[in-house]
């Protein structure tokens, strides 16, 4: 019986997900597999450069797609949606006018209690110079020795309170709620302030390093650090858990002993993808290149190579060092998903779409499948077997792709050193890319909104 190579990719879907994501829930989730090689330097000796990889994998929102592709930036994103919440309240122009008023009135008292406190504090000094043996706090001492102060805040925090009374009215319940959370997200004051630290951001470097090895080094001399173009800045705070330190740790240890204990086998029946099973709906479909694939130049793009599909002489084992699924979020201090429930239904009438099939915020990245190392084993039948042979040794020294994976030795990808071992007596070919201490990014798992 005659498969495709759309089949195959379908059941590496099928399989990768089942490995890698065990708990996938279609009803609230979704599935995006890369379609081509994507490394997710996370794991970086200098966090900073990985705090800058997180942030480009968690702020991508995928478009809605099974294969994984840019559809928007979480961030501008939910700021927009912020905007746009309508929360009701009262237009009433005399309240405008006591809004005014109870605006004017924390003013007044804002002043008022800064002077007070400030006179306060410089008795409070004088008294504990003549009696240093007083061990109370200020407040204490202005309670009993400067009963105005204590009057001044008091008369403060109620100005407070009727102002934000009076703005609630205005602006509707939540006021308070969401005029915080546009704060934490500004460039002012939020997530996306680039020039300082603050609680809603996290110190990244952007830019490029070269390749060690990448300048020439002259009998006598040190080698140098790699040239790179780094430069320190801030990003909005995402983080990546599930233990992935110590997971990437006892994975290296794989790849030093040379195993691959995860593989996911390729063969036997194929079916039509049903991306519906992956979280998509009907409509939603993917576009990958073909399971066997080459380039015959840097400009060209990826063409298949011969092959007679034949489900009973088929079989591809794709294995790795270590592969499972990683959580990765935003972080709460900027970013709030009970907002997003509690809001999603109170927009404004002009309000762009944000949920539902089309929207900006569908699908919000809620983890990433990782893989370490990587040997693909393919045996197939004898026609098909010269033919890819063929293929892979006259194109090898540009790039060959299986699946989502490229190998070369001129593109750039840390997975440009490979062994291609060929086998004639069982047609068989075994590719097995050098070590590396980059995992790859497989795919990302989505919530749906």
């Amino acid at each position: 019986m005659a498969f495709s190579s759309e089949q195959v990719w379908a059941k590496f879907y099928e399989k990768l997900v089942q490995t890698a994501v065990p708990n996938f829930d279609k009803t609230k989730q979704a599935v995006s597999i890369a379609g081509t090689t994507l490394s997710a330097d996370i794991v970086n000796a200098d966090p900073d450069i990985s705090n800058a990889n997180i942030y480009n994998i968690g702020n991508l929102l995928p478009a809605a797609s099974a294969s994984y592709a840019p559809g928007g930036d979480l961030i501008t994103s939910y700021s927009l949606f912020l905007q746009n919440i309508d929360l009701g309240g009262d237009s009433n122009p005399a309240l405008q006018k006591k809004i005014n008023v109870a605006a004017a009135n924390v003013n007044s008292n804002q002043t008022n209690y800064t002077k007070v406190f400030s006179e306060a504090m410089d008795q409070f000094i004088k008294y504990k110079t003549i009696d240093p043996s007083y061990t109370g706090g200020f407040d204490e001492w202005a309670n009993t020795n400067y009963p105005v102060y204590a009057s001044a805040k008091t008369s403060l925090n109620g100005a407070i309170a009727d102002y934000d009374a009076l703005m609630v009215k205005a602006h509707g319940a939540g006021y308070t709620t969401i005029q915080a959370a546009q704060a934490s997200v500004s460039a002012l004051t939020g997530a996306k302030e680039l020039l300082k630290k603050n609680p809603y951001n996290m110190p990244v470097k952007v830019g490029s390093v070269a390749p060690a090895g990448g300048t020439p080094v002259l009998p006598g001399q040190d080698p140098s650090a790699p040239p790179n173009t780094l430069t320190s800045t801030f990003r909005p705070a995402f983080s990546v858990g599930g233990g992935l330190a110590n997971v990437f740790s006892a994975w290296e240890t794989e790849s030093v002993n040379k195993n691959f204990p995860v593989s996911i086998a390729l063969s036997g029946n194929f079916a039509d993808g049903n991306y519906r099973d992956f979280g998509w709906s009907e409509s939603v479909s993917a576009s990958y290149r073909s399971w066997f694939s080459v380039k015959v130049n840097q400009q060209a793009s990826y063409q298949s190579v011969n092959q007679d599909w034949k489900q009973s002489s088929f079989n591809c084992k794709v294995s790795f060092n270590g592969l499972q699924s990683f959580p990765i979020n935003p972080d709460a201090n900027w970013f709030s998903s009970g907002i997003i429930q509690n809001f999603k239904d109170k927009l404004l009438s002009t309000s762009p779409q944000f949920f539902g099939e089309g929207g900006s915020l569908n699908v919000i990245p809620s983890s990433i499948i990782l893989g370490l190392g990587l040997k693909i084993e393919i045996t197939v039948d004898n026609a098909s077997y010269t033919s890819l042979k063929t293929a892979f040794q006259q194109s090898a020294s540009v790039s060959v792709g299986i699946g989502p994976f490229s190998f070369s030795g001129s593109e750039s990808s840390h997975l440009n050193t490979s062994n291609f071992t060929y086998n004639d007596d069982s047609n068989t070919i075994v590719i097995n890319p050098g070590p590396t201490d980059v995992p790859l990014l497989l795919g990302v798992v989505s919530d749906k909104y």
